[in-house]
Formats: C-alpha cells, sequence, structure tokens
C-alpha cells in the first residue's frame, strides 16, 4: 500500500479553485520507474512528484507517458509538501536536469526553472478574455500542447488563459506552470494568469533564460493505492 499527498495548487486568495498535484514518498525507488509510470496514470493528476530522498529533496517528475524534467503544479507541491514534512525552508528540490530553486514569500510558493527544459507550448493570442471564454472542447479537439491567452489589463500584467493538449490527454489542464513560464518569457514581464476555470498563477522572467513560478498551495486530501492491484 502506498499513500499519495493530494494538494491544490495555483487556488485563488480563498482557496478555491487550483489544480491537484500528487506526491509519493518513495525513498530508495522501491517502485520500479515502470511501475511509477503505473502508479502516476491511476492517481491520473497530470504528473505525480516521486520523492527519492526527504532530506535532500531529491525528486523525480513522472507523467503517465513516462518522467520528465519539469512540472510545474506538481513541482510548487513538492516545494510546498517537503517544506511542511521537514519542518524547515527548502531552497532547492533535485530533479533529473538538475538543481530546481525553490522559495516562499508570504504564503506563495516560488520555483525557478529553465525554460529551455519546458515542453513545446504553443501560445495563441486572441484579441480578448471573453473569446477565451467562450472556446468550446469540440474547437480544441486538435489542439496539441497549446496555450490560448488574451490580456485582461496589460498595463497590471494580468491575463485570462485556457490550455489544451490533445497529445497528452488532456481535454482541457486546469493549471499550467510550464506555459505561464515561457509566457512571462516572450513577453519579458511579470504576469499573473487567470487560468481554466479560474486559478492564479504568477510567472516571471529570471537571468539566463529561467523564469519564477509561483502560486498558492493547499492540501486536498490523501489517497491510498494498492500497489498490487495496479502493477
Amino acid at each position: 500500500m502506498i499513500s499519495a499527498q493530494l494538494l491544490r495548487i495555483f487556488t485563488d486568495k480563498a482557496d478555491n479553485l487550483g489544480d491537484l498535484a500528487s506526491v509519493v514518498i518513495d525513498e530508495g525507488k522501491r517502485i520500479s520507474d515502470a511501475d511509477r509510470q503505473v502508479v502516476a496514470k491511476k492517481i491520473n493528476t497530470g504528473e505525480t512528484i516521486f520523492v527519492n530522498d526527504i532530506e535532500t529533496a531529491k525528486i523525480s517528475v513522472i507523467h503517465p507517458q513516462g518522467e520528465i524534467d519539469f512540472a510545474g503544479v506538481g513541482v510548487l507541491g513538492a516545494s510546498w509538501f517537503l517544506t511542511k514534512l521537514r519542518g524547515k525552508p527548502t531552497n532547492a528540490l533535485l530533479g533529473r536536469a538538475g538543481e530546481i530553486k525553490t522559495w516562499q514569500e508570504g504564503k506563495i510558493v516560488w520555483v525557478r526553472a529553465n525554460a529551455s527544459t519546458m515542453p513545446p507550448w504553443h501560445h495563441k493570442q486572441l484579441d480578448s478574455a471573453e473569446l477565451i471564454e467562450r472556446i468550446t472542447l469540440q474547437e480544441t479537439a486538435k489542439m496539441d500542447h497549446t496555450m490560448v491567452w488574451a490580456w485582461i489589463d496589460e498595463s497590471k500584467g494580468v491575463i485570462r488563459s485556457r490550455t489544451f493538449a490533445k497529445d497528452w490527454d488532456i481535454p482541457e489542464a486546469e493549471g499550467n506552470g510550464s506555459g505561464s513560464i515561457m509566457l512571462a518569457n516572450i513577453l519579458k514581464r511579470d504576469i499573473e494568469v487567470r487560468h481554466g476555470k479560474g486559478s492564479v498563477i504568477f510567472a516571471k522572467p529570471a537571468p539566463n533564460n529561467f523564469a519564477d513560478l509561483g502560486g498558492l498551495v493547499i492540501e486536498d486530501s490523501i489517497t491510498s493505492i494498492n500497489i498490487e492491484d495496479i502493477i
């Protein structure tokens, strides 16, 4: 039996909405890479973060299609959860692509990521936030890794956005950290993204093709899975 901590990332100030992340403690990698992929698919939160070592904050980011370098929702969740678990600030996570800097400002958890390691998101700008709201899933059936966005208030950097990734079996994503990171770098400015049904994502450029991603995190629930039932 393994337990996965479920968290909601990118909630609004009232703790509403947010995208689910799952974190599994698996020190010593008792679960094989192939079985981790099966577990991630069963939990079905997009990506599942497996913590390989609590003290060093070494993690693996597992998508149902395999291991990847970064997933904004999961990495923010892992940072918050390890800080709570260890009782001390988490300054860095150790992922497949190296160190991921992380910190907390007030209640917002931040991570810094290399934009070159992000998935190949396509950013499509529309003329108004109202047009974003009108998009139907039928219209997006053939959209692969597409983040559609429009300004709510350009002077303040506030954006309305929705994400569609048919190629990853995601009709619509509630959160998109990596896409927001890339958009902040494209626009070369700090942004606040109202995403999905209204989740809130913060992103801003950082030096050397890096970018910072921030959001509020709260605990959602704990789910237990009998690994023998799914492997």
